[in-house]
This record gives C-alpha cells, sequence and structure tokens, in this order.
C-alpha cells in the first residue's frame, strides 16, 4: 500500500470518528477534544508542521517563533473545530436550524442582487476558516449555491455529492479540468453562485508575486469569469471567541480590461490573489497553513 493510500484510508477513518463523536458528545467537548490534540501534536516533530512554520515565516518574516508557532497552533485548533462542526451536519446532528444558528452574515445584498436578476457569480475565496459552513448556511438562506468538490481516495463513492444534495448545494465533481470548466460555466449560466478556492499551489498555474515569491496560482477563476461574463464576488468566514461564525460577502472585484489573453490572465490572477493575501494578513489563524503553498516557487 503507498503513503498516498494509507493516508487517504488514515483521513477516512478519523472522518468515522468525528462523526462517531458527534452521535456521543456534545460540540462543546468536542472543542475541547480539539484543544488536547492542538496541545500534543504541536509539540511533536511532523512533515506539515513544518511546512506550516515555514510558510508563515515566509507571509510573517519580521515575527519571533513565538508568535509564528501562535498563530500556527491557533488556526490547527480552528482547523479541527471547523471538521468537527461539518462532522455534526454531515452526521444529520445539526439541521437547517442550528446550521443558521451557528453564523450570521454580512453584505449579503450584492448576492440578493444577483439572485433577482438570475445572474451566477463566481463566489470567490480561499481556505478560510469553516468554508463548508459558508456554502451550507448561503444555500439553506436561499442562493443558488454550487460547490466544486473532488472524492477522496478511500471515501465511498460520491460521499460528498450526497452531502451537498442533501443541504441543497450543486455538487461540481472533479473529473478532469476539462469537465470541470464545462460544468463550472454551465452552472454559471443557469444562475448559480459557484464557490471557488484560488489560494493553492498548481502545477500548471501562472506565474505572479505571492508574499515576495514568484509562484504558481490557478488561472481559473478570471478565465472562467471572462468566458461566462459573470463578476466575482468575494466571500470568506471567520470564527469570533465563542465560536461563532461570521460571513463576509464583498462588492465585486472588478477585473482588468486587457487586449492581450495572455496579459490579462496575468493580470487579473495577480489581482485575486492580492485579494486572498490581503484577508490572509487580517486573519492569519483562519488561514489553511498545512498546504505547501510556495512548493513550485521560483527566483525571476
Amino acid at each position: 500500500m503507498t503513503k498516498k493510500n494509507i493516508a487517504g484510508r488514515a483521513s477516512f477513518l478519523v472522518v468515522k470518528f468525528l462523526l462517531l463523536l458527534t452521535r456521543l458528545l456534545p460540540v462543546r467537548m468536542i472543542y475541547g477534544f480539539s484543544v488536547f490534540v492542538v496541545f500534543v501534536g504541536s509539540r511533536l516533530r511532523w512533515k506539515r508542521k513544518q511546512i506550516a512554520l515555514d510558510n508563515i515565516k515566509i507571509v510573517f518574516p519580521g515575527k519571533t517563533d513565538k508568535e509564528r508557532k501562535y498563530i500556527f497552533r491557533e488556526s490547527l485548533r480552528n482547523m479541527l473545530k471547523n471538521y468537527s462542526e461539518i462532522a455534526f451536519v454531515i452526521s444529520g446532528r445539526y439541521g437547517e436550524r442550528e446550521i443558521t444558528q451557528m453564523a450570521g452574515a454580512s453584505g449579503l445584498g450584492y448576492l440578493d442582487e444577483l439572485k433577482s436578476r438570475g445572474q451566477g457569480a463566481l463566489l470567490y475565496s480561499g481556505h478560510f476558516g469553516n468554508f463548508g459552513l459558508l456554502i451550507a448556511w448561503l444555500a439553506i438562506k436561499g442562493y443558488p449555491l454550487a460547490a466544486i468538490y473532488k472524492e477522496a481516495a478511500n471515501f465511498p463513492d460520491d460521499f460528498f455529492e450526497k452531502v451537498w444534495r442533501k443541504l441543497n448545494v450543486t455538487p461540481l465533481k472533479y473529473k478532469s479540468d476539462v469537465a470541470l470548466t464545462v460544468s463550472i460555466i454551465r452552472a454559471l449560466k443557469e444562475g448559480k453562485f459557484v464557490f471557488i478556492q484560488n489560494d493553492q499551489s498548481h502545477p500548471k498555474g501562472i506565474y505572479i508575486n505571492f508574499f515576495n515569491k514568484s509562484a504558481p496560482s490557478p488561472a481559473g477563476p478570471a478565465l472562467l469569469a471572462k468566458r461566462a461574463g459573470v463578476p466575482v464576488i468575494p466571500a470568506y468566514i471567520c470564527r469570533d471567541r465563542n465560536n461563532h461564525h461570521n460571513i463576509t460577502i464583498l462588492p465585486e472585484i472588478r477585473l482588468l480590461e486587457e487586449g492581450d489573453h495572455e496579459k490579462f490572465m496575468v493580470v487579473n490572477t495577480q489581482l485575486l490573489i492580492d485579494w486572498i493575501a490581503e484577508i490572509l494578513l487580517k486573519y492569519p489563524t483562519e488561514w489553511l497553513w498545512l498546504h505547501n503553498r510556495w512548493k513550485r516557487a521560483r527566483i525571476d
């Protein structure tokens, strides 16, 4: 069995364990368990921990080791809480009433206006906070959400599709780049808000500046917005001290007009990534630091 298969099986076992906990324990006890796991895990040596600390150093070179470790611990604690909350949703322990009580939102007027016109949009974000809750919350509130997903190894077929359909979210399963592009454009043309995240490394991405390093970023959002003729609406979700979530919808990020296609892609991918950087700096403990974001960085 390869390392990838072992990791996939381990991930599914973790999910099954969390689903079991949701049937046995209240959410506050699981929050407490998350704190304990982070207390232990943050003191051990493991590959992703070092990746996270290296990433934090790239973004915050002026912070001390102690400050960077604090960001890591808090982000890890938030991540585990996010997983736990989503487990409550998947298990059915949390229904529409509980989900809507978990969060509040600002800026919904931007989505209301688009919905009234039947206008699709890219709901643009990164791996900030409990983004699964953001999708579920908006769908329950009646917004036409579509979510991109990829079935994980060793998970039952259509595991995530069933979850999204249960929440009235249109699932857009990744099979290939071409097939996904077609399904996204179709959903946009149908007036749906397609949630798309654009803050991870991509082997075929466009090299842009991300915290003073040249790193590849997917050009998909800019290309999709241009092809489908839809606005890019930024959105993110953050947790407060009381474990209540705040969803923020912001005005459209207007893409810059460029006659040359390649220049259009570079300029606007940079524009969109700059927004990701802005939110990351504002809410560093909400970002997924474990991803090796700068592994393909190069020196120009």
